[in-house]
């Protein structure tokens, strides 16, 4: 045979697509390839340099005693014993941007990049063992790409694709049998960011409380803050994080019966609050993850 002649052979054969266009493009043999038989020789390497990279994207609790971090370079970080000792996981997973539980106790890791000037990637890590080992489907964005995980824990796996289109997983395996939900309306940036009747403009970092007679008050201004981007609430309590006014690190204050108690620097930026159950906030910024309790921030993965 001719070199040109099969060299077209060879294209045509590799360039043939799945019959089903509504999911994602990937061969059946390579959805469970782990990362390790990916990594270049230098691998081992990365690892020694990702040991010492203790910059956390956030947290998640799973239990009164159980935390999961997710590490910004590879895998995650598990206690469970609140954050006394750590136990590093998934060792061949470059860093999990979102992670879930589902109803039936399996662990979901969300791995995506949304190019600009180079290749856009997805993939989804399934653990059935508590993190012990993983399998990892890869997607094809143009067709089909989860940008976010939009269900709770404990819920069965939902995505919001980058089209603000969000599936529901109807089975165990990420390359069959996405269900359609609804079509998310687009986000604005600048968008409030609200809790029951409270809210914080983004525009002038203030706090503000709908009243039930459709009056708004202004109750705080947060002057020590750039931006605030994060609210949450328990009972009468309230908590907001952002980024601080000055330098790089990050802000944080409480809130109890509508008045500004305490406000916090904390070291590091790109700051996220975990408040779940078990009446905790968590922390997370490049320096690590920080547990408030009793008015107290306590390092606790460093």
């Amino acid at each position: 045979m001719k070199p040109y002649c099969l060299f077209i052979l060879l294209v045509s054969l590799f360039s043939c697509h799945r019959d089903n266009p509504n999911v994602y493009n990937s061969s059946s043999n390579q959805d469970k390839v782990s990362n390790s038989k990916l990594k270049p020789l230098s691998w081992e390497r990365e690892l020694t340099e990702a040991k010492k990279d203790h910059e956390i994207y956030g947290a998640f609790q799973l239990s009164k005693d159980t935390i999961i971090l997710l590490r910004r370079s590879i895998g995650i970080e598990l206690s469970s014993n609140r954050g006394k000792t750590w136990q590093w996981l998934g060792k061949s997973i470059y860093g999990i941007n979102e992670f879930t539980v589902d109803d039936k106790g399996r662990w979901w890791g969300l791995e995506r990049w949304k190019g600009i000037h180079e290749s856009s990637y997805c993939r989804i890590h399934k653990s059935m063992d508590l993190g012990k080992t993983w399998e990892e489907y890869t997607f094809s964005t143009d067709i089909f790409f989860p940008y976010h995980i939009s269900s709770s824990l404990h819920q069965p796996l939902s995505v919001t694709l980058w089209n603000n289109k969000v599936y529901t997983l109807q089975g165990s395996d990420p390359r069959h049998h996405w269900k359609y939900v609804k079509q998310l309306a687009e986000n604005e940036y600048l968008s409030d960011i609200s809790v029951e009747n409270y809210f914080v403009s983004r525009n002038n970092k203030k706090l503000y409380v709908k009243r039930t007679n459709d009056r708004t008050d202004t109750l705080i201004s947060f002057i020590n803050a750039w931006d605030i981007y994060q609210i949450e609430k328990y009972k009468n309590v309230i908590y907001v994080a952002g980024s601080a006014a000055e330098g790089d690190d990050s802000y944080f204050a409480t809130i109890v019966n509508e008045h500004l108690l305490k406000e916090f620097t904390v070291p590091g930026g790109d700051i996220n609050m975990t408040k779940k159950s078990f009446n905790r906030i968590i922390l997370t910024s490049t320096t690590g993850a920080y547990l408030f309790q009793n008015n107290k921030l306590v390092h606790i993965f460093k």
